[in-house]
């Protein structure tokens, strides 16, 4: 072998210790960058085939990147912010259904009762009478209030959902352009690894995904593991459409099926939207529990009313009004009728048992009785309200417990993943030594070579 073989096998062999220790640098640089998989330098040494001695050493790169603990991650990522998210679309319905009966609906109809047991005591009181309808309209303002209430969950809910799955988009633009990047790479590129590994990890907090990874180091992923967002250099849009039906309203512009659930915060937001809200708004033929109240409370108040008599023996009308044509729209409209005067009220009661304050006794208990005719859905006004607060609150209760769990497991999935695939630094540290002192050798070797290269030289002449 010349002396200018020797030095060209050093030169390349220094090379590839730079580049070994180049890979060392950025391992150590991103060593706090979460989900960052540290790079490893491969030497190889090759042989000439006719001696058997080494010629020259070659370096390839590999990430120490695991798809099984990425996977982990994702899924522990999506569950987290599903769960983060469903606490925090449900903490302002909460507060919607106070049950401390200092605000809402619950206090109204406990002031309702009040001013009509009150009146009850004495039925000609105008100061008592007109303090019963103040109450009366208390009561549908308090509807009408929640009712927009949840209007305005469903309206910010719906923009959070656009915007959700824009993001996903743009999430999945970025891994087509990664995609594009790595297929046109002979090594791997740590910069472009993280990326592509970063936009993942985001996007599984949107929504579920399913991660596949093809021979030339791309990835295809597919939404809730049937429609696809990224296919090698293609990547495909979602669109929502929430006027469909549920489970049809998130498509593909890839196809697939939609999945009859997702998870992530699309998933979250769009349970929310479907199940909590429509069940207490109701919609598509459906009333709401919240509606049922309305319309139940004052239709009966309504039915007592017109019941009964006016102290002059004028036959009695209706409080309330609201609209009958759509049971999902009653707390909405829930109003009082504004020609009604307090004078109008009926609350003189006919019949067997008569009495001049009998109707005023029954809307004074009516909130909380359990008379066959008085109930809603099988219970007292207030015992249903009870139960929609309950169901608000024990959801929330368990959204919050949830994300602290899943908030645990997500942090226990990346520390497991840092294990992995992470950055070591004492094992970034022997390799850096090792490397130094590869590349200090044939630098070293170089100088040598050199040396005898320019005694050969001046030998010659």
């Amino acid at each position: 072998m010349s002396l200018f073989s020797s030095i060209a096998t050093a030169s390349t062999a220094l090379s590839v210790f730079s580049t070994a220790l180049g890979a060392d640098q950025t391992n150590v640089s991103n060593s706090a960058t979460p989900g960052f998989a540290a790079v490893r330098a491969n030497i190889t040494p090759i042989s000439d085939t006719s001696s058997g001695l080494p010629v020259t050493d070659s370096v390839s790169l590999s990430s120490s990147g695991s798809l099984q603990a990425d996977a982990i991650v994702q899924s522990a990522s999506s569950q987290s912010s599903e769960s983060d998210t469903k606490a925090a679309t449900l903490e302002p319905v909460n507060q919607l259904f106070d049950i401390t009966g200092s605000s809402g609906i619950l206090a109204a109809l406990n002031q309702f009762g009040t001013a009509f047991s009150n009146v009850s005591v004495n039925p000609s009181d105008t100061v008592g009478l007109s303090s019963a309808l103040a109450a009366a309209n208390g009561v549908a303002t308090a509807f009408r209030k929640a009712s927009i209430g949840l209007d305005n969950q469903r309206a910010a809910t719906d923009a959070n959902i656009s915007n959700t799955v824009s993001e996903i988009n743009q999430l999945a633009g970025q891994i087509r352009q990664l995609n594009v990047a790595v297929r046109g790479q002979t090594q791997v590129d740590p910069g472009t690894d993280a990326a592509l590994r970063s936009a993942l990890d985001q996007l599984s907090s949107l929504t579920g995904i399913t991660v596949l990874k093809d021979q030339d180091g791309t990835v295809s992923v597919l939404a809730g593991g049937q429609q696809p967002l990224v296919i090698g250099d293609q990547s495909y849009t979602l669109s929502a459409n929430l006027a469909a039906a549920p489970g049809s309203q998130v498509t593909s512009s890839g196809g697939g099926n939609s999945p009859s659930t997702y998870s992530g915060e699309l998933g979250a937001l769009l349970n929310f939207r479907n199940v909590t809200l429509s069940n207490l708004q109701g919609g598509n033929g459906v009333s709401g529990t919240l509606n049922d109240l309305a319309a139940g409370f004052a239709g009966r108040v309504n039915a007592l009313l017109t019941s009964g008599v006016t102290a002059d023996g004028t036959a009695g009308v209706g409080l309330f009004t609201f609209d009958n044509t759509d049971p999902a729209n009653a707390a909405r409209t829930l109003t009082v009728d504004p020609t009604i005067s307090s004078g109008d009220l009926a609350l003189e009661s006919t019949g067997v048992g008569a009495a001049s304050n009998g109707i005023a006794a029954a809307l004074g208990s009516l909130a909380s009785s359990t008379g066959a005719a008085d109930q809603i859905n099988g219970v007292s006004a207030i015992g249903l309200f009870a139960s929609i607060a309950a169901g608000v609150g024990s959801d929330l209760s368990d959204a919050r417990n949830q994300s602290a769990t899943d908030q645990t497991a997500l942090t226990s999935a990346q520390a497991q993943r840092q294990q992995v695939s992470g950055v070591s630094l004492d094992r970034e540290a022997v390799s850096i030594t090792a490397f130094q002192r590869s590349y200090q050798a044939s630098a070293r070797l170089i100088s040598i070579l050199d040396e005898l290269t320019s005694d050969e030289v001046n030998l010659i002449k």
